[in-house]
């Protein structure tokens, strides 16, 4: 029977091999790091904050003139088969500046709208998956028709709580 003979790998040999990589990988990282500060320096590659961006406001006058009109806290009682026994519910109201007087005038008639149409909610409604986008949609919907179309530019829900 032949035997095969395995070559002897040297130890000496196991050190220069393991050298070359460490030499190799740290030529490689310093190549990498000169060529990143290059381009970064250069300005192939840019930088967030290294040159003004045209897409934002230059000044805060840019702003559109809005308001906000405060939509004061409702708590709902939820149906008996609903996990939670009780909604509380507040948000905002944005309005063009010029209609802010106006919307907070109409504020109890858009309360009543709101409460009536969150105690006509059922468990599945409010529980369910995009249950508050849903709501914004319709609550919103309904503060346009009472305040007027272009009165009213969106509502933000601040607070929607199930207790």
């Amino acid at each position: 029977m032949a035997t095969t003979a395995e070559p002897e790998i040297n130890a000496e040999d196991k050190k220069t091999g393991s050298k070359l990589w460490l030499i190799l990988s740290t030529l490689l990282c310093l190549l990498g790091g000169g060529l990143g500060f290059y381009g970064v320096w250069s300005g192939t590659i840019p930088m967030p904050g290294s040159q003004p961006d045209e897409t934002m406001p230059a000044e805060v006058e840019d702003l559109p003139d809005i308001a906000f009109v405060s939509i004061p806290t409702i708590i709902v009682t939820l149906p008996p088969n609903a996990k939670n026994d009780h909604l509380r519910f507040s948000g905002q109201i944005e309005v063009p500046a010029d209609y802010r007087e106006d919307v907070e005038f109409l504020m109890p008639r858009i309360l009543d709208l709101m409460n009536g149409y969150l105690r006509a909610l059922t468990a599945e409604d409010i529980e369910g998956p995009g249950a508050l986008f849903r709501i914004r949609l319709h609550l919103f919907r309904r503060i346009v028709m009472v305040v007027g179309l272009g009165k009213a530019n969106g509502l933000l829900v601040t607070e929607f709580i199930l207790n």
